[in-house]
């Protein structure tokens, strides 16, 4: 919230020095091109002669009166300043005050204008040599020098120093107008030295009082100095008096109290400026606001805020310590919504357990024994909650686990290595993929949700007759490429195709073999992920022409039963027949 003193930008300092150089200079030098000097021959200033400035920096090396030379110096100094020749400018000025012709007062403006060249250079440390002859002067002080040479120390990191120059300025009892007790807070806050920091501040707020900088900046100085309970005084005592705050110094007042064993008062404060758009309504600051109402053992408010941090986040974690609050409340319809929006997708292998067991129990409650058994199932197969899964088992009577329900976590709650199944399907035959068995027109077909696949494939341009009667030789070669890529074959052989399906059949395919491992794509090989698939399956036989007229007329099926076809079909070849002599499987992707 401080000024920044070591962004100040070179060309923001160059306009600062130019300034304070040309604002001491004669009218004259508004004009520098036609800038004249009255020299005489024997060197003095007369009204008898002019030199351009190209002559008089010729001819100063003759001139020998000091007055007239310390004149000309200084002209010529200002002169290259304004042209940005600061080299040049810098002899000059050196120039001038050797030859000792001028007052202490106008030496002392000339060396204030050499520190600024100096400090248009960026050598600090000779600005801070010529601001300690300013200073060294047996004339009244003036605060603007020791402001300028604290800046000049600060650059050079002697901050020791920068402390005791500003200190300089109160004990010689100098006057600071706002301005400059801005410079001085912020080069002693800069450097450490918060209680000088905080003693301007403090003065700035009684001749400044509606600037929220000086309230803010003073609050940072207390919580520097580790005095939190004055910043929460003075935020608060802002606040009431109704300084603009931002959206950080709303959520530190809101820090504030809750460090000072306040959470009411501080989750009041949160909950207020949410709904006057003081500070975002985001998961983030929700979390918070439920952390502070469940401190203040405001459960219901505490609830309320943490449903909104879960929705707008989708964050497991406070899903499920609100399906633990809802479970304590034995609120079963709650809590089975809240688990079913939890695994609405895949969940980390950490929370599956717990999550079964959850939407486990809230089935049970609201009558749904298979569902809850499955779920019940599903979470003793993960560590974490198979203990307590295990006893509501055996609470509910339920009956032991089938091989294939053993096997692997099928169920709404699911990880990586694991199966979704959808609310729907919880109650279907945990045997397999299959969901109901339809009849359409005079084919039996069944509805499938086909989980998502790793696959290895290579592009096909043939019809479907001359890809079948060739797959085996080429599911041979591309399971030689898919080891030495790193993977290993994981199910039967695909053959995948998109699009509407054409009158004569497709033409375009993907043959693709599912894969475990980490497989590369090389060649005329890709590497894919291909989304959870439902289709309608239907085992066909024959051989590559006859599977092309099957394909269309299970599709035409499909539509007159009602259904609307995706565009994805895939024929799926058993292992154990490379080339579909055996018997297929015929799917299509259906809405």
């Amino acid at each position: 919230m401080l000024t920044d003193l070591g962004s100040l930008s070179s060309r923001l300092l160059w306009r600062c020095a130019l300034a304070l150089v040309l604002g001491t200079a004669p009218p004259a030098l508004a004009q520098q091109y036609r800038s004249k000097i009255l020299v005489t021959p024997e060197g003095e200033m007369s009204r008898g002669a002019e030199l351009s400035i190209e002559e008089l920096e010729k001819q100063i090396g003759s001139i020998e009166a000091p007055y007239a030379k310390s004149s000309a110096g200084r002209h010529l100094a200002r002169h290259y300043v304004q042209q940005k020749e600061y080299d040049k400018a810098i002899d000059f000025y050196r120039q001038a005050l050797a030859a000792e012709g001028l007052s202490d007062v106008a030496n002392r403006e000339m060396l204030r204008e050499l520190a600024q060249v100096y400090l248009l250079k960026q050598d600090y440390k000779a600005a801070a040599r010529v601001l300690d002859q300013v200073l060294a002067i047996d004339l009244v002080p003036e605060a603007a020098d020791y402001l300028l040479l604290a800046q000049a120390y600060y650059r050079t990191k002697k901050y020791v120093d920068v402390v005791a120059t500003l200190d300089g300025i109160r004990d010689r009892g100098l006057t600071l107008d706002r301005a400059q007790m801005h410079q001085a807070v912020a080069l002693y806050y800069r450097t450490g030295a918060f209680d000088q920091a905080g003693n301007l501040l403090r003065q700035l707020i009684e001749v400044e009082p509606h600037n929220p900088d000086n309230w803010h900046q003073l609050v940072s100085v207390y919580l520097q100095q580790n005095k939190r309970r004055s910043a929460l005084d003075q935020l608060s005592l802002a606040r009431e008096k109704g300084i603009p705050f931002s959206q950080q110094d709303v959520l530190l007042l809101v820090d504030l109290h809750a460090v000072h064993k306040n959470p009411h008062g501080a989750a009041l404060l949160l909950e207020e400026a949410i709904v006057a758009k003081e500070v975002d309504g985001n998961a983030k600051h929700y979390r918070k606001l439920f952390e502070l109402w469940f401190l203040a053992r405001e459960n219901d408010r505490a609830q309320r805020a943490l449903e909104r941090a879960a929705r707008l986040s989708g964050d497991t974690e406070l899903y499920l310590y609100l399906a633990q609050l809802l479970l304590e409340q034995r609120d079963w319809e709650a809590l089975n919504r809240t688990m079913l929006a939890a695994c609405e997708n895949q969940l980390e292998d950490r929370f599956v357990g717990r999550a079964n067991v959850l939407l486990g129990i809230s089935q049970l409650k609201l009558g749904d024994e298979a569902g809850a058994r499955r779920s019940f199932i599903n979470a003793t197969l993960i560590t974490g909650a198979n203990v307590q899964a295990g006893q509501w088992l055996e609470y509910m009577n339920a009956g032991p686990a089938t091989q294939e329900e053993a096997r692997r976590i099928v169920g709404i709650c699911y990880g990586s290595m694991d199966k979704r199944l959808d609310v729907a399907g919880i109650g279907a035959t945990p045997a397999g993929d299959t969901v109901a068995a339809v009849t359409g027109g005079a084919t039996e077909f069944e509805i499938k949700n086909v989980p998502r696949l790793r696959l290895f494939y290579r592009e096909m341009e043939m019809p479907l007759a001359d890809l079948a009667s060739k797959a085996r030789s080429l599911v041979a070669r591309m399971g030689v490429a898919l080891v030495k890529s790193g993977g290993s074959v994981d199910g039967p052989v695909h053959i995948i195709s998109e699009g509407e399906l054409p009158a004569e059949g497709d033409s375009s395919w993907q043959l693709a073999l599912p894969t475990s491992g980490s497989p590369r794509a090389s060649g005329k090989y890709r590497v894919r992920t291909a989304p959870a698939f439902q289709c309608a399956s239907l085992v066909a036989q024959g051989e590559g022409a006859e599977l092309a007229n099957q394909w269309l007329g299970f599709a035409r099926d499909l539509q007159e039963a009602g259904y609307t076809l995706t565009g994805e079909r895939r024929l799926v070849i058993p292992r154990a027949s490379g080339d579909g002599a055996g018997g297929v499987e015929l799917q299509l992707g259906i809405e």
